[in-house]
Protein backbone atom coordinates (compact mmCIF):
# COMPACT_ATOMS: atom_id res chain seq x y z
CA UNK A 1 0.00 0.00 0.00
CA UNK A 2 1.21 3.40 -0.90
CA UNK A 3 0.01 5.83 1.96
CA UNK A 4 0.40 9.65 1.70
CA UNK A 5 -0.92 11.44 4.72
CA UNK A 6 -0.91 15.17 5.71
CA UNK A 7 -1.41 17.36 8.87
CA UNK A 8 -0.82 20.33 11.32
CA UNK A 9 2.41 19.46 13.81
CA UNK A 10 1.46 17.06 16.55
CA UNK A 11 -1.84 15.59 14.84
CA UNK A 12 -0.74 12.03 15.04
CA UNK A 13 0.85 11.56 11.83
CA UNK A 14 3.88 9.31 12.61
CA UNK A 15 0.98 7.45 15.20
CA UNK A 16 -0.72 6.29 12.27
CA UNK A 17 2.25 5.30 10.30
CA UNK A 18 3.88 3.23 13.22
CA UNK A 19 1.24 1.12 12.70
CA UNK A 20 1.72 -0.57 9.48
CA UNK A 21 3.09 -3.97 9.13
CA UNK A 22 6.79 -4.59 10.96
CA UNK A 23 9.70 -4.64 10.86
CA UNK A 24 9.44 -1.46 9.23
CA UNK A 25 12.12 1.57 8.65
CA UNK A 26 11.45 5.19 9.20
CA UNK A 27 13.49 7.24 6.93
CA UNK A 28 13.77 10.49 9.42
CA UNK A 29 14.00 14.20 7.73
CA UNK A 30 11.93 15.93 10.39
CA UNK A 31 14.40 15.33 13.61
CA UNK A 32 12.86 14.48 16.33
CA UNK A 33 9.61 13.08 14.84
CA UNK A 34 9.60 9.33 15.96
CA UNK A 35 10.96 10.37 19.43
CA UNK A 36 7.76 12.46 19.83
CA UNK A 37 5.72 9.59 18.59
CA UNK A 38 7.32 6.75 20.25
CA UNK A 39 5.19 5.86 23.47
CA UNK A 40 2.68 3.29 23.78
CA UNK A 41 -0.89 4.00 23.56
CA UNK A 42 -3.94 2.42 24.82
CA UNK A 43 -4.34 0.92 20.78
CA UNK A 44 -1.35 0.70 19.78
CA UNK A 45 2.03 -0.58 21.69
CA UNK A 46 4.65 1.40 19.57
CA UNK A 47 7.19 2.31 22.42
CA UNK A 48 7.50 -1.82 23.06
CA UNK A 49 8.19 -2.45 18.88
CA UNK A 50 10.45 0.36 19.09
CA UNK A 51 12.29 -1.34 22.43
CA UNK A 52 11.71 -5.12 20.10
CA UNK A 53 13.85 -3.66 17.10
CA UNK A 54 10.41 -3.77 14.75
CA UNK A 55 11.29 -0.10 14.10
CA UNK A 56 14.54 1.08 12.90
CA UNK A 57 15.24 4.92 13.05
CA UNK A 58 17.68 6.17 10.17
CA UNK A 59 18.03 10.16 10.72
CA UNK A 60 18.75 12.33 7.16
CA UNK A 61 20.34 15.53 8.55
CA UNK A 62 19.72 18.61 6.47
CA UNK A 63 23.35 20.39 6.11
CA UNK A 64 24.08 23.58 7.23
CA UNK A 65 23.70 26.55 4.61
CA UNK A 66 25.27 29.67 5.75
CA UNK A 67 28.41 29.13 3.93
CA UNK A 68 32.12 29.54 5.58
CA UNK A 69 32.35 29.37 9.11
CA UNK A 70 35.93 30.41 10.38
CA UNK A 71 35.32 29.21 14.24
CA UNK A 72 38.83 30.90 15.37
CA UNK A 73 37.06 34.33 14.24
CA UNK A 74 33.82 33.42 15.42
CA UNK A 75 32.92 34.59 11.94
CA UNK A 76 30.61 33.42 9.24
CA UNK A 77 30.97 34.30 5.59
CA UNK A 78 27.76 34.10 3.76
CA UNK A 79 27.68 31.94 0.26
CA UNK A 80 24.78 31.15 -2.31
CA UNK A 81 26.21 27.51 -3.05
CA UNK A 82 24.61 24.63 -2.25
CA UNK A 83 26.76 22.46 -0.12
CA UNK A 84 26.15 18.47 1.15
CA UNK A 85 22.26 18.04 0.09
CA UNK A 86 23.29 16.35 -2.97
CA UNK A 87 25.18 13.83 -1.33
CA UNK A 88 22.19 13.39 1.36
CA UNK A 89 19.44 12.68 -1.37
CA UNK A 90 22.17 9.91 -3.09
CA UNK A 91 22.51 8.80 0.50
CA UNK A 92 19.00 8.38 1.11
CA UNK A 93 18.09 6.94 -2.41
CA UNK A 94 20.98 4.81 -1.98
CA UNK A 95 19.64 3.12 1.22
CA UNK A 96 15.54 3.47 0.37
CA UNK A 97 17.06 0.93 -3.00
CA UNK A 98 18.39 -1.25 0.05
CA UNK A 99 15.17 -1.28 1.75
CA UNK A 100 13.21 -2.30 -1.17
CA UNK A 101 15.66 -5.44 -2.11
CA UNK A 102 15.69 -6.38 1.58
CA UNK A 103 12.56 -9.24 1.91
CA UNK A 104 12.67 -8.99 5.72
CA UNK A 105 11.61 -5.05 5.35
CA UNK A 106 7.60 -4.82 4.25
CA UNK A 107 7.16 -1.21 5.35
CA UNK A 108 9.48 1.95 4.54
CA UNK A 109 8.14 5.32 6.03
CA UNK A 110 9.21 8.98 5.32
CA UNK A 111 8.97 11.61 7.88
CA UNK A 112 8.58 14.07 6.25
CA UNK A 113 8.10 13.41 2.04
CA UNK A 114 7.62 17.62 2.19
CA UNK A 115 11.41 17.27 3.18
CA UNK A 116 12.63 15.09 0.83
CA UNK A 117 10.60 16.67 -1.72
CA UNK A 118 12.64 19.89 -0.37
CA UNK A 119 16.09 17.62 -0.41
CA UNK A 120 15.47 16.39 -3.89
CA UNK A 121 14.71 20.14 -5.02
CA UNK A 122 17.36 21.43 -3.40
CA UNK A 123 19.92 18.65 -4.45
CA UNK A 124 19.27 18.85 -8.21
CA UNK A 125 20.51 23.01 -7.56
CA UNK A 126 23.37 21.99 -5.92
CA UNK A 127 24.10 19.45 -9.30
CA UNK A 128 23.28 22.39 -11.89
CA UNK A 129 25.38 25.09 -9.44
CA UNK A 130 28.08 22.59 -9.71
CA UNK A 131 28.52 22.20 -13.68
CA UNK A 132 28.88 26.05 -13.47
CA UNK A 133 32.57 25.50 -11.65
CA UNK A 134 35.82 24.58 -11.70
CA UNK A 135 37.07 22.12 -9.49
CA UNK A 136 38.99 25.24 -7.40
CA UNK A 137 35.47 26.35 -6.46
CA UNK A 138 36.03 29.27 -9.28
CA UNK A 139 33.06 30.17 -11.56
CA UNK A 140 33.64 29.04 -15.51
CA UNK A 141 33.11 31.42 -18.13
CA UNK A 142 29.98 31.40 -20.43
CA UNK A 143 29.86 31.36 -23.98
CA UNK A 144 30.14 35.10 -24.18
CA UNK A 145 33.42 34.91 -22.67
CA UNK A 146 31.80 36.65 -19.08
CA UNK A 147 32.07 34.81 -16.06
CA UNK A 148 28.76 32.97 -15.13
CA UNK A 149 26.44 33.99 -12.57
CA UNK A 150 25.82 31.78 -10.06
CA UNK A 151 22.28 30.50 -10.13
CA UNK A 152 20.43 30.33 -7.06
CA UNK A 153 17.05 28.48 -8.18
CA UNK A 154 15.77 25.84 -10.73
CA UNK A 155 14.04 27.23 -13.50
CA UNK A 156 10.08 26.08 -14.32
CA UNK A 157 11.17 23.69 -16.66
CA UNK A 158 13.59 22.03 -14.39
CA UNK A 159 11.61 20.76 -11.89
CA UNK A 160 10.94 17.85 -14.30
CA UNK A 161 13.61 16.03 -12.63
CA UNK A 162 12.68 16.41 -9.05
CA UNK A 163 8.86 14.93 -10.37
CA UNK A 164 10.81 11.72 -12.05
CA UNK A 165 13.13 11.41 -9.02
CA UNK A 166 10.07 11.72 -6.59
CA UNK A 167 7.84 9.44 -8.81
CA UNK A 168 10.70 7.12 -8.86
CA UNK A 169 10.59 6.23 -4.62
CA UNK A 170 6.64 5.49 -5.36
CA UNK A 171 6.55 3.27 -8.28
CA UNK A 172 9.55 1.64 -6.95
CA UNK A 173 8.01 0.69 -3.53
CA UNK A 174 4.83 -0.55 -6.13
CA UNK A 175 7.12 -2.32 -7.88
CA UNK A 176 8.89 -4.16 -4.90
CA UNK A 177 5.57 -5.00 -3.19
CA UNK A 178 6.27 -2.85 -0.36
CA UNK A 179 4.24 -0.36 2.09
CA UNK A 180 4.88 3.01 1.41
CA UNK A 181 4.02 5.56 3.78
CA UNK A 182 5.05 9.42 3.58
CA UNK A 183 3.63 12.10 6.05
CA UNK A 184 3.61 15.39 5.16
CA UNK A 185 3.21 18.95 6.49
CA UNK A 186 0.19 21.40 5.73
CA UNK A 187 0.74 24.78 4.37
CA UNK A 188 -1.96 27.61 3.79
CA UNK A 189 -3.47 27.08 0.38
CA UNK A 190 -3.11 29.79 -2.28
CA UNK A 191 -5.56 31.16 -4.74
CA UNK A 192 -8.16 34.07 -5.97
CA UNK A 193 -9.68 35.79 -3.03
CA UNK A 194 -11.93 39.20 -3.07
CA UNK A 195 -10.32 42.16 -1.21
CA UNK A 196 -11.86 44.29 0.76
CA UNK A 197 -12.83 46.44 -2.48
CA UNK A 198 -14.09 43.77 -4.07
CA UNK A 199 -11.47 42.97 -6.77
CA UNK A 200 -10.24 39.86 -7.41
CA UNK A 201 -6.38 38.86 -5.96
CA UNK A 202 -3.89 35.88 -5.25
CA UNK A 203 -3.87 35.61 -1.37
CA UNK A 204 -4.21 32.97 1.17
CA UNK A 205 -7.89 31.08 1.07
CA UNK A 206 -8.08 30.31 4.61
CA UNK A 207 -8.07 26.83 3.87
CA UNK A 208 -4.97 24.38 4.41
CA UNK A 209 -2.89 21.89 1.96
CA UNK A 210 -0.67 19.15 1.64
CA UNK A 211 2.67 20.81 1.71
CA UNK A 212 5.39 19.11 -0.74
CA UNK A 213 4.92 17.56 -3.88
CA UNK A 214 1.71 18.19 -5.63
CA UNK A 215 1.97 15.16 -7.89
CA UNK A 216 1.14 12.10 -4.97
CA UNK A 217 -2.49 11.45 -6.19
CA UNK A 218 -1.53 9.17 -9.50
CA UNK A 219 0.51 6.67 -7.46
CA UNK A 220 -1.04 6.38 -4.18
CA UNK A 221 -3.24 3.87 -2.60
CA UNK A 222 -4.79 6.16 -0.10
CA UNK A 223 -4.05 10.29 0.31
CA UNK A 224 -5.92 12.40 3.40
CA UNK A 225 -5.15 13.81 6.65
CA UNK A 226 -4.67 14.14 9.98
CA UNK A 227 -6.15 15.76 12.48
CA UNK A 228 -6.35 16.12 16.58
CA UNK A 229 -9.67 16.64 18.50
CA UNK A 230 -9.04 18.29 21.68
CA UNK A 231 -12.69 17.43 22.91
CA UNK A 232 -12.59 13.95 22.82
CA UNK A 233 -8.86 13.33 23.07
CA UNK A 234 -8.61 11.48 19.85
CA UNK A 235 -6.72 11.37 16.47
CA UNK A 236 -8.90 11.06 13.53
CA UNK A 237 -7.75 10.40 9.57
CA UNK A 238 -9.79 11.55 7.01
CA UNK A 239 -9.56 10.27 3.73
CA UNK A 240 -9.55 12.01 0.64
CA UNK A 241 -8.54 10.17 -2.10
CA UNK A 242 -8.63 6.55 -2.59
CA UNK A 243 -7.79 3.56 -5.28
CA UNK A 244 -10.76 2.24 -3.61
CA UNK A 245 -13.26 4.56 -4.26
CA UNK A 246 -16.03 4.02 -1.46
CA UNK A 247 -13.16 4.86 1.17
CA UNK A 248 -13.32 8.73 -0.11
CA UNK A 249 -14.98 10.65 2.46
CA UNK A 250 -14.56 8.03 5.60
CA UNK A 251 -13.42 9.38 8.62
CA UNK A 252 -11.37 7.00 10.96
CA UNK A 253 -10.55 7.50 15.27
CA UNK A 254 -7.83 6.17 16.13
CA UNK A 255 -6.97 5.00 12.99
CA UNK A 256 -4.46 2.45 12.49
CA UNK A 257 -3.25 0.41 9.15
CA UNK A 258 -5.49 -2.67 10.27
CA UNK A 259 -8.64 -0.56 10.64
CA UNK A 260 -7.99 0.99 6.77
CA UNK A 261 -6.85 -2.29 5.53
CA UNK A 262 -10.56 -4.26 6.94
CA UNK A 263 -13.13 -1.73 5.14
CA UNK A 264 -10.87 -2.02 2.26
CA UNK A 265 -10.79 -6.10 2.38
CA UNK A 266 -14.61 -5.68 3.19
CA UNK A 267 -15.67 -3.58 0.44
CA UNK A 268 -13.70 -5.21 -2.20
CA UNK A 269 -15.24 -8.70 -0.86
CA UNK A 270 -12.03 -10.25 0.54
Amino acid sequence: MIFILWGEDKSCKNTLAFSFPKPMVDMEFDIGGSRRAMRNLPHLPIKDWYDQGLIKVEQYVMPFQIGRVDINLNSVTPSKIVVGVKELFYQFAGNFIKHLKDPNVPTIMVDTGTLLYETTCLGYLQEKQELQMNPDGSMKMGNDGKLQVLRTQLQRQEYREPYIRMRGFIYQAKAHNKNLIMTHHAADEWGMVRGKDGSLTEGKTGRRQLHGWAQLGDGCDVLGHTRWDANTKSSWFDVELAEVKELEGMKFENPTHDKISQVIKMIRGE
